[in-house]
């Protein structure tokens, strides 16, 4: 499941690390303070939207949060989902020209999947544009924003 374009559109211009970064941070926490979600963890990385591990790249949120006890874990992914799709810029389904697995929202071309995470919570990922032209081969991979998405 890596809902990418596999490459930048020639047509767009290129995204800074700070501009892919937020691209999906923004929208993790927008989710976060539309639906209260308790959050409890959450991690930000650069993926390559090829096979070489050149550039582009696109940012990636995954968090996973609480589902109350006793809840009905799609029934609570389509309410996230509806919530959002109620909000300015965002629509269910996945972006245009993208096809992942589960329960999808966007806003612009940012994918949003969400399902099953382990001990009965769900978990969500956002998937940036293939945009950002800086090679982060050498990036430390995952780093932990739980407190900057779980406090808005």
């Amino acid at each position: 499941m890596f809902p990418s374009r596999h490459r930048a559109s020639p047509d767009v211009a290129p995204l800074s690390d700070e501009q892919a970064r937020a691209q999906v941070v923004d929208p993790a926490k927008e989710i976060v303070k539309a639906t209260g979600l308790h959050v409890t963890y959450a991690t930000f990385a650069w993926e390559w939207c090829n096979d070489q591990g050149d550039p582009p790249y696109h940012g990636r949120v995954d968090m996973t949060f609480d589902i109350p006890e006793g809840t009905d874990r799609n029934a609570f992914f389509r309410q996230i989902s509806s919530t959002m799709s109620k909000q300015p810029g965002w629509a269910s389904g996945a972006a245009p020209g993208m096809q992942p697995h589960g329960e999808n929202l966007h806003k612009g071309n940012i994918t949003i999947t969400m399902g099953p995470a382990p001990s009965n919570g769900g978990s969500i990922e956002l998937f940036g544009e293939c945009r950002n032209m800086n090679d982060h081969r050498n990036d430390s991979g995952w780093h932990d924003i739980t407190d900057e998405i779980a406090g808005g």
